[in-house]
């Protein structure tokens, strides 16, 4: 007969964030437990709210599977005498395994036969099993911090204040410090706060849902993306906000959403502002145009987590805080529009951006030199406003605005420079040198911000790293991963062909002064945690590790450039002809090890028609070759290093290459050595696996 299982932890409020994680762990906590014991189980139902955390397993039955246990005594010829009687070690062990001497069995093996007895030994009973994984299960919840309180010896996320843990109607003895469970839960805090009984896991959801708790996450998701979008349509309006409703959802046990009304004369303030006021301060919902989603209506609607008995009063209180704000967001656009943008830029001279590393001018001074450098080289026309944009980028960083509301600067930037007449391009620049902010955020669309970004970056990374800042493990408070993996997808994005180790040059002579640690180490390890950052992106394309090493190995300095070579392999590998061009990429560099080529090749010490005919296909291939990797065109380039594979074989062959002849014998090593160069402009192809 099978049962379920619910396990419920009840809490103080935990922060949303937190839920997602530890639910998750439970889940794959109990599927691992059940699964390494054998037990069938269906998949693990997962509950959350701020207040409770649990699980809810179907389908287990009441014992593990009875399990077969071999034990091996004595050889044969030890425990039975000439007359196939029972010695005394036959004796012996049967009594040491419990049974009588007539239900041992013997077992033949390599080393002749010995005695042996197979037992079956009954399951044990599920629920003397089940508390101990549980009570695991509670302590290996990840959680971004912990606390202690009144319960001795053990941490939580918020104080534990009541267990629920049953297995069909049985009450399970798990404890966590001094807490211990009970089939006794409680309902909404506010609506329903008295202990309720659970009868059984299977009527956990109903139960809960009389004291008004929804405890499936994707069913309040439902209700609340429902219901607005149902007050909305009314106003002929449309929510849009789904990173909103990830965050909402873990905040309440009950939603009920109430729409709200701003001022129209707040509609004048950038969309940004208002979005950014409605969501991240008040957890609102922005109400969008149902035929342009760009412009957004005067309302909003808030998530009570109460159903409340005056809907007006719960509209009014959110109104009244919402205006507010948006009252203190207007003056602070007002007063900011008042002030020029080259003000604030002067201000940063007044701003700490390290101890070690300057204020924020100093930095911006060196970042825009940076940029103005890649300018020049990347796009000379754009040189001045590349250099203005990188002046002005930081600016907003001291407006009354973006010191209220940290979310908004760039956008803040952006707007109070075409405002205040400045290059759209230029505007936008400032805004979009942020990007991208994140993993899957796009790139700037105008080379301008990417330039300014790169820029930067660059500085910060060099910097951190210059004194000694640098991320270990999961800490990484400057962010010099994200940052990294910004500029690289940059690069790959827009296609430009900038050398690392110049950019990493130029941003440590610029820091020279602030710089306390060896230079040439710190140069080191930056250009290594770009290429470590470089690895993690090959492989999010799926590109085997064997094709990495062999493309990184013949140069790193240009990552498109690498990037390309990479792309070309992988997608070559299947190819019939790949195989051959490292065979003979391998022979080559093997027969050249250890030995000291010569720098040229003299066509009157070819001797043998194979070393003529391999020289004379070299040469052949090298023009068009060389045509085709300049340009990027690796899979051509792979094509022709292909019908080197015939002469080269015919080559080694037919030839000796370490002749006593000095001359012949330097000629023919300076000959291979060249090929290899020619091999290696793309890949190490000894590194790639031809298993």
């Amino acid at each position: 007969m099978t049962r379920s299982l619910l396990v419920e932890l009840g809490t103080e409020e935990i922060p949303s964030e937190f839920i997602p994680q530890a639910l998750a762990s439970m889940q794959e906590w109990m599927v691992l437990k059940l699964n390494e014991l054998s037990l069938d189980h269906s998949r693990p139902e997962i509950f959350g709210t701020p207040r409770r955390l649990a699980i809810k397993v179907g389908g287990i039955p009441g014992k593990l599977p009875d399990t077969r246990e071999t034990k091996t005594g004595p050889p044969k010829k030890i425990a039975f005498d000439d007359q196939g009687k029972p010695t005394q070690a036959a004796f012996g062990f049967a009594k040491s395994v419990g049974v009588d001497i007539k239900d041992i069995t013997f077992k033949d093996t390599p080393k002749g036969t010995y005695l042996c007895i197979t037992k079956t030994i009954p399951g044990r009973p599920t629920e003397e099993i089940l508390p101990s994984i549980i009570e695991e299960m509670i302590k290996k919840i990840p959680f971004q911090k912990t606390m202690r309180w009144s319960n001795p010896g053990v941490r939580f996320a918020r104080p534990v204040h009541w267990i629920v843990a049953l297995y069909g109607a049985k009450v399970l003895p798990v404890t966590f410090g001094n807490i211990i469970a009970g089939n006794k839960t409680k309902g909404h805090r506010f609506m329903a706060p008295d202990f309720i009984e659970v009868a059984s896991p299977d009527t956990y959801e109903k139960l809960l849902k009389e004291v008004h708790v929804i405890p499936d996450i994707e069913r309040r998701k439902h209700m609340i993306w429902e219901d607005a979008t149902k007050l909305a349509s009314k106003i002929k309006g449309q929510i849009k906000d789904k990173d909103l409703l990830e965050e909402v959802v873990n905040l309440l046990e009950y939603p009920y959403v109430v729409m709200g009304k701003f001022d129209n004369s707040f509609l004048e303030l950038p969309t940004e502002v208002l979005v950014t006021v409605m969501k991240h301060h008040q957890r609102c919902f922005p109400v969008y145009h149902i035929k342009d989603e760009t412009r957004l209506k005067p309302c909003f609607l808030g998530v009570s987590n109460i159903i409340p008995r005056d809907t007006s009063l719960v509209r009014k209180g959110n109104e009244r805080v919402l205006n507010a704000r948006l009252e203190d967001a207007k003056y602070f656009f007002k007063e900011d529009l008042s002030v020029p943008l080259e003000e604030y830029a002067r201000r940063l001279k007044d701003v700490v951006f390290h101890k070690n590393l300057g204020t924020s001018y100093e930095k911006v001074l060196r970042f825009t030199h940076i940029a103005v450098y890649l300018a020049d080289y990347l796009a000379p026309d754009k040189t001045d406003k590349v250099k203005e944009a990188a002046m002005l980028c930081k600016a907003d960083l001291n407006s009354l605005m973006v010191y209220e509301f940290p979310e908004l600067q760039g956008v803040m930037g952006r707007e109070y420079a075409l405002r205040q007449g400045y290059d759209p391009e230029v505007a936008l620049a400032i805004y979009e040198h942020y990007l991208p902010t994140f993993s899957k955020d796009g790139i700037p669309s105008d080379i301008i911000g990417d330039l300014v970004g790169i820029a930067d970056r660059i500085d910060t990374i060099c910097g951190c790293f210059g004194i000694g800042d640098i991320p270990t493990g999961t800490s990484d408070p400057y962010g010099l991963r994200r940052q990294t993996m910004a500029i690289l997808n940059i690069l790959l994005g827009k296609g430009y062909k900038i050398s690392i180790s110049d950019l990493i040059d130029l941003a440590l002579s610029l820091l020279s002064d602030k710089v306390k640690r060896p230079g040439t180490k710190v140069r080191q390890e930056v250009s290594e945690f770009f290429r470590s950052r470089f690895i993690t992106i090959l492989q999010s394309h799926e590109i085997k590790g064997d094709i990495i090493e062999a493309s990184l190995s013949s140069g790193f300095d240009d990552p498109v450039d690498t990037y390309t070579r990479a792309m070309a392999l992988a997608s070559s590998r299947q190819e019939p002809w790949f195989e051959s061009i490292c065979i003979a990429s391998k022979r080559v560099e093997n027969i050249l090890k250890n030995t000291k080529a010569s720098e040229d090749i003299s066509q009157d010490l070819l001797v043998q028609d194979e070393e003529k005919t391999l020289y004379k296909r070299f040469q052949e291939i090298e023009k068009p070759f060389v045509s085709y990797t300049s340009r990027g065109e690796y899979t051509s380039a792979l094509r022709l290093l292909a019908g080197l594979k015939g002469p080269i074989d015919t080559f080694f062959d037919q030839v000796l290459v370490m002749t006593d002849n000095i001359p012949t014998k330097n000629n023919r090593i300076a000959l291979l050595k060249r090929l290899v160069d020619m091999f290696n402009r793309i890949a190490k192809f000894s590194r790639i696996s031809t298993q």
